[in-house]
């Protein structure tokens, strides 16, 4: 008895505006979720494309303004801890990406920066980066362009930037993710 080749699972067709439910549409959680989902998934696709991570690419992204950066100072601007920052950093120090060079006043820190291949792998990611971020900018009328990027920073920056930008609530959560975690352990 021969198999059939199993065939090709097909991409769900997007979801238009006109079936979202009215609530969820109207809610920046959504919005924006809807939003980051497709670009991680336009991400993943240009960073395997230079044989590269997502993380690699976003590190890279950050020390394209040629600040040399502590694995610290990555690991906030990447939100992640220190020890995913350092172990994203090494491999892109290993294949010559990054070079490490020591800080001038601590003896402890090194610094990270880009090289020439770096910035050339980075660049070929922008490249069609910048061809996805056209087609978000397409059909909207050049006044509001402007205001898209400005809004999300405002919007990033009132929140903190990966935080609620409020201390209270983030203790709160903080011990509510802990409660949910301890809770899920002993059903385990």
């Amino acid at each position: 008895m021969s198999e059939e080749p199993a065939a090709t699972p097909r991409p769900a067709a997007p979801v238009g505006p006109e079936r979202l439910p009215t609530a969820a549409f109207s809610r920046i959680e959504y919005v924006s979720q809807r939003l980051a989902r497709a670009l991680q998934r336009a991400t993943e696709l240009i960073a395997a494309r230079q044989s590269i991570s997502v993380s690699e690419y976003r590190m890279l992204l950050i020390l394209s303004d040629h600040v040399p950066r502590s694995n610290a100072d990555l690991a906030r601007l990447m939100f992640v801890s220190s020890q995913a920052a350092h172990l994203v950093l090494s491999d892109l120090v290993s294949r010559g990406l990054v070079e490490r060079t020591p800080h001038p006043d601590n003896r402890r820190i090194r610094l990270a920066r880009l090289t020439d291949d770096g910035l050339a792998k980075l660049n070929a990611c922008l490249a069609e980066m910048i061809a996805v971020e056209d087609r978000i900018y397409a059909g909207m009328p050049a006044a509001e362009r402007g205001l898209l990027l400005s809004s999300l920073h405002h919007a990033a920056e009132v929140l903190a930037g990966g935080y609620f930008g409020d201390e209270d609530t983030e203790r709160e959560a903080v011990r509510l993710r802990a409660g949910q975690r301890a809770g899920s352990a002993e059903g385990a």
